[in-house]
């Protein structure tokens, strides 16, 4: 798993290449010892990487490669069963 610095914005669904993936994920943020608010989690697909942006100024988007996803989608299935 990779952190790569915020990027200034995520391309909107028109200036994203055909076959590219965009989901909006309703979630919550909370800043370290600070106060909860409601975010987007913008999941997208870029190649071979799934990438994960909490719109939260000052963040980072997190990327995943194929080995990083899967460990993360079989972890999350097994702890919401």
């Amino acid at each position: 798993m990779t952190i790569e610095q915020r990027q200034p914005s995520v391309p909107s669904q028109g200036d994203q290449p055909s076959g590219h993936r965009r989901k909006e994920i309703p979630a919550a943020c909370q800043r370290e010892r600070g106060l909860v608010d409601v975010t987007k989690l913008v999941v997208s697909k870029r190649g071979g990487t799934i990438v994960l942006d909490p719109q939260v100024p000052g963040g980072c988007v997190i990327s995943l490669d194929e080995h990083g996803a899967t460990t993360l989608g079989n972890l999350l299935s097994v702890w919401l069963r």
